[in-house]
């Protein structure tokens, strides 16, 4: 399976790393771009599949969210990278109280 972030913990922080943010940002604009297009066999197809691999990714995310969810509520969260970078990955670091 593929592993989708990074998760590093040390006695002071928490460290994810979002390696393919750029994939599921593609995706979407894919779906999208396929959404436009005329109705058809191919095109539902690519819309039904699109949107299950969304829905995984969804998935395979929501242990990471919750925590940083979490995280945010308590205000300590530093965000740097971008989710639209392979060598510049988007990283979320939690700083332990």
């Amino acid at each position: 399976m593929i592993k989708l972030y990074d998760r590093q913990d040390s006695p002071d922080q928490i460290e994810f790393e979002f390696h393919y943010m750029p994939v599921a940002t593609a995706l979407f604009f894919f779906m999208v771009i396929a959404s436009l297009a005329p109705r058809g066999r191919c095109s539902s197809k690519i819309l039904r599949l699109s949107g299950i691999l969304l829905i995984l990714w969804v998935i395979g995310l929501l242990p990471a969210w919750i925590e940083l969810e979490r995280a945010m509520e308590a205000g300590a969260v530093i965000v740097s990278g971008s989710k639209l970078s392979f060598s510049n990955p988007l990283r979320i670091v939690i700083a332990k109280k």
